[in-house]
């Protein structure tokens, strides 16, 4: 079947800290689609353009959605290109770690410190490693941590993400 792109009422992307990800959730309304995701314009540019596309069904009624997707993204930059009814635009990313809801334990993390977290999971595994991951690039063949911190965060109102997230630490 052919997708065919949608035009969301809102869009917010999300980052944690200054990971090279990106979350992106949009949210709308729909009358006879399926199937409704984020996905990358096919054209080969950069940064590229997202969009949210779906797939035409018998389905009759004005329906509700939210789409959520997390990409790999450069750090260098504060938005995300996205396709709406108008044109492209540009959604500002918000940082979760600048939130109200933010702990403080993620933002003052020592020297010897990294975060690790899960996007839009309550999975501490995914967490752990995350941090391990970083830990091995700042103390490579010498490692010797433990989990100073954990917990679970649900930001962005009326649309968001959650995330669950560790603080490990470099032990001497």
């Amino acid at each position: 079947m052919s997708r065919e792109i949608l035009y969301p009422s809102t869009v917010k992307a999300y980052r944690y800290g200054n990971e090279p990800e990106v979350t992106i959730v949009a949210s709308g309304y729909e009358d006879g689609f399926q199937k409704i995701q984020i996905e990358a314009s096919l054209a080969q540019i950069y940064p590229p353009i997202y969009m949210v596309t779906g797939e035409p069904s018998d389905a009759i009624g004005d329906f509700p959605y939210t789409v959520q997707k997390t990409v790999q993204y450069a750090t260098d930059l504060d938005y995300v290109s996205f396709q709406m009814e108008g044109g492209t635009q540009r959604i500002t990313i918000e940082n979760i770690f600048e939130s109200k809801a933010t702990p403080e334990a993620l933002t003052a993390t020592q020297s010897n410190q990294v975060t690790g977290i899960a996007p839009n999971s309550s999975d501490i595994n995914k967490a752990i490693s995350n941090a391990v991951s970083k830990l091995y690039k700042l103390y490579p063949g010498k490692i010797n941590a433990k989990m100073v911190d954990s917990g679970f965060v649900a930001a962005g109102s009326p649309i968001g993400i959650a995330y669950y997230y560790v603080v490990m630490e470099q032990q001497s």
